[in-house]
């Protein structure tokens, strides 16, 4: 099993890179807003997960840390979540967000993630609940406040960065995690 790469990103595509390691190129399938901030001729290290299926070559997932390889690990064991679906969804939230999602069974959140209905949503909180060691506060309303920036014509995108940097700035409860990603929107 091969644990993870440095090497020289030799060209790039919206959703994968290939990477010169040791005179050997690796086509590497990571999110979207990690292959877009990668540059030709640059070193980088990322940590490699492989997805085997049946009567298809072996793909690389490539992940910049050890924590968005774990949501990777967790979410391609729920059933209907394969590994491209796993990296969508890694393009909009992030281990914390999620598990925090997870244990306050939170499924307008979950929903709101790429591809993700209600029956997964409730699949997902079923299989990962208590699956994580996670100390934050779960009453922080992500999901509701997702779907109400999502409601007031935000791209799920950025509903989830503004929402994100909101509940990362110490906002609590719905109306104020709105108002501060509102806000935030509003300087940018």
């Amino acid at each position: 099993m091969i644990w993870g790469f440095r090497g020289v990103v030799h060209s790039k595509t919206d959703n994968a890179v290939i990477l010169e390691v040791n005179n050997v190129f690796y086509e590497v399938f990571l999110c979207t807003k990690y292959s877009v901030t990668f540059h030709t001729g640059e070193e980088v290290f990322l940590y490699i997960r492989e997805a085997v299926r049946e009567n298809a070559p072996v793909e690389l997932i490539g992940f910049v840390n050890e924590d968005e390889r774990t949501l990777y690990d967790a979410l391609i064991k729920i059933n209907g979540i394969g590994p491209k679906n796993a990296l969508k969804i890694l393009d909009v939230t992030d281990l914390d967000a999620f598990v925090r999602a997870v244990e306050s069974k939170d499924t307008l959140f979950l929903k709101s993630l790429p591809g993700i209905g209600t029956k997964t949503a409730e699949r997902i909180i079923l299989e990962l609940s208590g699956k994580f060691h996670f100390t934050a506060n779960t009453d922080d309303h992500i999901g509701e406040s997702v779907e109400t920036m999502m409601a007031l014509g935000f791209s799920r995108n950025e509903a989830f960065e503004a929402v994100k940097n909101a509940v990362e700035s110490g906002a609590e409860g719905l109306e104020e995690i709105v108002k501060s990603a509102l806000s935030s929107i509003k300087k940018n």
